[in-house]
């Protein structure tokens, strides 16, 4: 799945929200902490709500970055059952940041299906917030 997102802001500072774990979980509509482990690898802790019943969860996560390229990489596992691999590409234009994210999610079909769904809406919420945030401290 692709997903385009467009900010108003130099890549430079979309990368560190991107890459900046702390930030990034400061504005991810359901991650509320992550813990850095060393080596680029992560524990994340997630709240989602299915329906009305909130699943707390963590899973590990590896994150890539190439700032010369302003790409960034990051692959999950949750549950032993599924594999996340994200990838962000950044590039602006006339103060403009567009962000193409490409996301493949490895599982079975019915849960792979749902997982896109839910990816798609968290990272809506996620680039609106990031959009909230710096608006905020402008």
């Amino acid at each position: 799945m692709k997903l385009i997102h467009t900010l108003q802001a130099p890549p430079q500072v979309i990368f560190a929200y991107l890459t900046d774990m702390n930030l990034f979980a400061s504005v991810h509509p359901v991650i509320s902490k992550i813990d850095n482990k060393g080596n680029s690898q992560y524990l994340v802790f997630e709240k989602l709500k299915i329906g009305p019943v909130p699943i707390s969860f963590t899973y590990p996560v590896v994150v890539h970055q190439d700032f010369s390229k302003t790409l960034v990489h990051m692959k999950a596992t949750i549950f032993k059952l599924t594999t996340i691999e994200m990838s962000f590409h950044l590039s602006a234009e006339n103060g403009i940041t567009t962000i193409e994210e490409n996301i493949d999610v490895k599982s079975i079909p019915p849960l792979k299906s749902l997982t896109l769904e839910v990816i798609k809406t968290q990272h809506l919420g996620l680039f609106n917030n990031i959009a909230m945030h710096l608006q905020n401290q402008s």
